[in-house]
């Protein structure tokens, strides 16, 4: 079939998902952007993995948030004045809670705006945190990052704290994490602060078994991107024909997921009526997760006109949430 024609014919017909597959797998290398890893079976999967005593980064966050709680609301000023605090990546909640609960149980005042690509966690996060904390004033927004950004440029009415905790800065590369936080830091206020959390760079095995680990979490996790494409674009991928790869580069600090080919083959996407071929070990890039040193979130942040306030360590010091401030 050819993919050209099909394209034009159903552009205006298919999701976003279904365009952004189409291009991704349509390019030399292939690749598809790891925000699709987040439908309802891979946020299931994700939360198992974040049980697992080899994804480390859950577990020191956890402790700089709980053990730390009341020295991160002193350094932004919590009970100061109202406040909106707006996390990217929201996910379950699990460790901002800690924040939350504390930031009501000590009278500050704020509008919280969990912020998420995945609708379906962000509901099950708007029922999970109104019934645990009732007082919570709570407004989720099913947006991008990018999107999030345009609405947040809006909010003017109070102090912006922001929350971008979970290493997910990891999951773009240096120069993009470096554009990213500069268009942060131009659209919000001077003052407005960002609380972001970064995984540091450490010994590269401890680094590869979070993302390759031996229970085949992580594995199952890759995998479900395709049998996500399976589900939504009437695509026939059979999963046994793939591989799940990872390994990290410790130049770039950049932790890299694929999934690899074991033969030639043609996968047909119904939904799509488009077709793409795949050789024999070819691959699709799915997942770039890159570490930092302190030195490069301190470069980062004077480039972007932003002030570092504090670091907050884990004890291991594998995992840093840094506070900055909007010059």
């Amino acid at each position: 079939m050819n993919a050209k024609k099909s394209t034009e014919n159903v552009r205006m017909q298919i999701s976003a998902f279904g365009k952004d597959v189409m291009y991704g797998l349509s390019q030399h290398p292939k690749s598809i952007s790891s925000k699709y890893f987040y439908d309802a079976e891979g946020d299931r999967i994700f939360q198992q993995i974040m049980e697992m005593p080899e994804y480390y980064l859950t577990n020191c966050e956890y402790e700089i948030l709980s053990q730390q709680r009341k020295e991160i609301c002193d350094a932004i000023r919590a009970f100061d004045e109202p406040l909106n605090i707006i996390e990217f990546g929201a996910g379950d909640g699990y460790k901002t809670r800690l924040l939350l609960k504390y930031m009501l149980e000590n009278k500050a005042e704020f509008t919280y705006y969990p912020v998420d690509i995945s609708n379906h966690i962000l509901n099950e996060l708007e029922t999970n945190l109104s019934d645990e904390m009732p007082a919570l004033d709570i407004k989720p927004l099913n947006l991008e990052y990018f999107k999030a950004l345009t609405t947040l440029s809006k909010i003017k009415d109070r102090r912006n704290v922001i929350l971008f905790l979970g290493a997910n800065i990891g999951n773009f590369k240096y120069n993009e994490a470096e554009n990213f936080i500069g268009r942060m830091s131009s659209t919000i206020n001077p003052g407005d602060m960002l609380l972001m959390g970064v995984d540091l760079r450490k010994n590269p095995d401890t680094i590869r078994l979070a993302y390759d680990d031996p229970h085949g979490l992580t594995e199952s996790f890759n995998l479900n991107l395709l049998k996500r494409m399976n589900r939504e674009l009437g695509a026939d991928f059979n999963t046994s024909n793939f591989s799940h790869y990872a390994f990290y580069e410790p130049v770039d600090g950049e932790m890299l997921s694929y999934l690899v080919s074991k033969k030639n083959q043609v996968v047909h996407f119904d939904a799509l009526e488009w077709s793409v071929e795949f050789n024999t070990n070819e691959f699709i890039h799915t997942e770039v997760s890159r570490k930092y040193s302190i030195y490069e979130l301190e470069i980062i942040a004077e480039s972007q006109h932003l002030e570092v306030v504090k670091h907050f360590f884990d004890t291991k010091q594998y995992f840093v949430d840094t506070l900055f401030k909007v010059k």
